[in-house]
């Protein structure tokens, strides 16, 4: 398995990525067509050829106008969407628009045999429809499931669908995609994963302050996390990966958010000198928060921090269960 792509092959890139987040208070508003939206909580959104709503409740920052809900990627060209199924009957709802795919499987826990398998089948079915799609190239994953720290030692939940998604993906030829993974705080047995693929492949990236989370020490699960830290889109957008406050592969700051959100930053500072475009306007941050009282600091913070940037407070249990936040980002190209 390699963390880079190396270079892309000599092909047209395609249309550049166009994601925003949506308001309540934008309800009246025509955007142009939407390719996926990604709501959150009871959060309405326009009309989308992929709706995905995920249980996951969006938090108020203090000072905002209004709280975004929904997270829109745009169509770059005609849509068409569709469901494929594979022997096992689990069901991949899709949209593409020729240039990039988005995608989503959702299976219920209660009947796959708990979360290990779950992951497994979940992810043998992105396998198998990928290799089909004509969307080859993973760029970015998402997976939300219940209570991922419920569990000790190699049977804490988060580590079990590392072992079940490590069996279901099986050998990976090419980079890995930027990925998060995180749990819900109100259950409802899915585990939903859903991504985005192009026909060309991105560039990943590692953090040269972490340890690549492919290349964990045993002491963080059999099987180690199969996601890059980053990755440049072909399209040259970066996407960076759920970040938290780890350094080499050590958990730091426990208990103090603050001062974890400060070791976030440094991480995703990181990929500064790789950013298209830095402190751009448009960039996305999404920021999951596990106790959603401590927001309003967070928020003050990150206003100074990146004032032009759009960002999305969630309430979400995190990996690791030591750390209180951890953040995405979307720098977009153009």
């Amino acid at each position: 398995m390699r963390s880079s792509s190396g270079e892309q092959p000599a092909q047209s890139l395609p249309a550049a990525l166009r994601v925003a987040y949506h308001r309540s208070d934008r309800a009246g508003e025509q955007p142009a067509r939407v390719l996926a939206a990604i709501r959150f909580g009871a959060a309405t959104s326009p009309p989308a050829a992929l709706t995905i709503d995920v249980g996951l409740e969006p938090l108020q920052a203090p000072g905002a106008a209004a709280t975004p809900g929904a997270e829109l990627w745009f169509a770059t060209g005609p849509v068409h969407t569709g469901q494929w199924s594979d022997d096992g009957n689990r069901q991949v709802r899709f949209a593409q628009d020729g240039h990039y795919l988005f995608a989503v499987v959702e299976l219920d826990e209660r009947e796959h045999g708990g979360i290990l398998l779950t992951a497994e089948h979940a992810y043998a079915a992105v396998r198998q429809f990928q290799q089909q799609s004509g969307f080859p190239h993973l760029l970015r994953m998402w997976n939300y499931m219940d209570a991922i720290n419920e569990g000790s030692g190699d049977l804490e939940r988060y580590r079990q669908f590392n072992v079940g998604r490590g069996r279901g993906l099986g050998e990976v030829s090419e980079s890995y995609p930027s990925a998060t993974a995180i749990g819900r705080q109100r259950p409802n047995h899915i585990l939903q994963v859903f991504w985005l693929a192009g026909k060309v492949p991105g560039q990943s990236l590692e953090n040269p302050r972490q340890v690549s989370a492919f290349n964990y020490p045993r002491v963080h699960g059999p099987v180690s996390p199969v996601f890059a830290r980053a990755l440049i889109a072909p399209d040259h957008t970066l996407l960076i990966s759920g970040t938290a406050s780890i350094v080499g592969h050590h958990s730091q700051h426990h208990d103090d958010a603050m001062e974890q959100l400060e070791e976030t930053v440094r991480n995703l500072s990181s990929f500064a000198p790789r950013r298209p475009r830095a402190g751009a306007q448009g960039d996305l941050l999404k920021v999951y928060v596990r106790d959603p009282e401590l927001t309003a600091r967070i928020a003050e913070r990150l206003r100074q921090l990146y004032p032009t940037s759009d960002v999305l407070f969630v309430a979400a249990d995190v990996c690791r269960r030591e750390l209180l936040l951890e953040i995405e980002a979307i720098s977009l190209a153009s």
